[in-house]
């Protein structure tokens, strides 16, 4: 089984057809018929591909039970507890069937099983052990790759780089895959994207290389590029879940949280017990004052959450919050910011949100205490400052978050880059259009992603932040 996901164009082959359609009459009551382990764990890998899991673990489990100890199913079974129920001791079990301890995969998914539990380290080291065993020159060209590809999917980037540097295959397909991968991580978005242009141009109908495009391209704020690349790889794979998620973030940074909405719906389909897709419909349906829909959802994302990723955890603490305050729910929405205290997360933030939903609550005593807490405990921190004014601005004290900001920022000597398109709305709200235009440059200089965000508003739907000045001055002019 491959590290890397699969060639979904290998789908398409005629060989794989044929395998499908005789196992698919075969299961159906047809005749039996001799697929062997490595037919049977792609035909897998074409379910798993499609969120068709019960089918993939039925392929996989009939192959496992056909050929005992056959290295192909057992790998996929390993990963499937490794990706889908975080569960290595499982993985474990199913590793230990494998006969053949010398193949490659085998190595592979020992190290896998280690990552998963946090040892990083000694994968790489169990990985370097297995490396010197190897005498084929190409055994050993491959395995490089294949472990540099395997740090970089765990994001150890550092640990995937080492590999790589030691590849003499510079120019083929792998090593520039794990090569834009590694300098996406290290936020060289425009050298990533321009390798996996290049990729594209040899090979148009992988949609993995157009979703690290698309991914690259969001990172740019390129968005509707971005969005047109996820769309290449729907193309190829109505199915393709990173796609999906790729062009319901696009259409998110776009505002369009209806469309945003239906596309995280579809992940969640193809993942049911996984907690983005409910946490970002969630968002949607939040900013569509869709507030008990919003809940019903944030909560599910709570329930499916298993750790994947811990950004997510506050993630849905946070927007929970939000929402039950929007509905009126004050003391729901602080029992689930009093959560975050039990996590690894930004606690200064937090209680800097627990400040705003109390001034969202005309509770203006608390408020002001939470806010002086989260300035003290985070030695008047620019970024805590900046979130505190950013609260009054978002609770219509429009003056006070004018004052603020130009106090925060004047004494910033220039290093501070976020809080000049709030400055330039607050302005423009108090009706100070000279002060406004001010800001507004300064804003889309040093930071076109905030403008965006805070601006959009003021501006036609579709149009970048590089034109907003000059459609200001023609609106003012009007």
């Amino acid at each position: 089984m491959p590290i890397q996901p699969v060639d979904n164009s290998y789908f398409d082959s005629k060989e794989f057809k044929e395998d499908l359609r005789r196992y698919e009459e075969m299961i159906h009551g047809g005749e039996t018929t001799y697929l062997d382990s490595e037919q049977l764990t792609d035909i897998a890998e074409y379910y798993h591909s499609r969120g068709k899991i019960d089918d993939a673990v039925s392929v996989a489990t009939y192959a496992i039970d056909l050929f005992n100890g056959a290295t192909a199913p057992l790998v996929f079974m390993a990963r499937m507890m490794l990706v889908r129920d975080n569960n290595p001791e499982s993985a474990e079990e199913y590793a230990r069937q494998i006969e053949d301890k010398s193949d490659l995969d085998y190595y592979y998914i020992e190290a896998e099983i280690m990552i998963a539990k946090g040892q990083y380290t000694e994968a790489n080291e169990y990985l370097h052990s297995c490396f010197d065993t190897l005498e084929d020159p190409l055994d050993r060209s491959d395995f490089i790759l294949d472990a540099a590809t395997l740090m970089a999917d765990y994001e150890q980037m550092e640990m995937a780089h080492e590999w790589l540097k030691q590849s003499n295959e510079t120019e083929c397909n792998d090593y520039q895959e794990a090569l834009g991968r590694i300098l996406f991580s290290k936020g060289d978005y425009a050298e990533s994207e321009r390798i996996f242009t290049r990729l594209i141009d040899e090979n148009p109908f992988s949609a993995y290389y157009w979703n690290q495009l698309s991914a690259s391209q969001l990172m740019q704020d390129n968005i509707h590029e971005a969005i047109t690349s996820s769309e290449y790889a729907l193309a190829i794979d109505p199915n393709d879940e990173e796609a999906i998620l790729n062009k319901a973030n696009g259409l998110l940074m776009l505002y369009n949280y209806e469309e945003a909405l239906r596309y995280y719906h579809q992940y969640s389909e193809l993942h049911p017990l996984e907690a983005v897709g409910d946490l970002y419909q969630g968002i949607c349906l939040f900013n569509l004052n869709r507030l008990e829909e919003a809940i019903e959802h944030l909560k599910k994302a709570e329930v499916n959450y298993r750790g994947e990723n811990k950004q997510y955890q506050q993630e849905i603490y946070q927007e929970l919050a939000f929402a039950l305050s929007r509905s009126g729910r004050l003391d729901e929405a602080l029992y689930y910011v009093n959560k975050t205290d039990d996590i690894d997360c930004n606690h200064e933030e937090m209680m800097v949100l627990k400040g705003h939903l109390y001034l969202e609550h005309q509770r203006i005593d608390e408020a002001q205490m939470c806010f002086q807490k989260a300035v003290d405990a985070s030695k008047m921190s620019p970024d805590i400052l900046l979130r505190i004014a950013i609260s009054v601005y978002d609770n219509n004290y429009i003056n006070l978050a004018y004052n603020m900001f130009y106090s925060l920022l004047e004494a910033s000597d220039g290093n501070i880059h976020d809080g000049y398109s709030y400055l330039a709305v607050c302005a423009y709200e108090l009706g100070n259009y000279d002060d406004y235009l001010q800001y507004l440059r300064k804003a889309i200089i040093e930071n076109p992603r905030e403008a965006r965000n805070v601006l959009n508003g003021l501006f036609p739907e579709d149009m970048e932040p590089e034109r907003y000045y000059e459609e200001a001055k023609r609106q003012l002019k009007k």
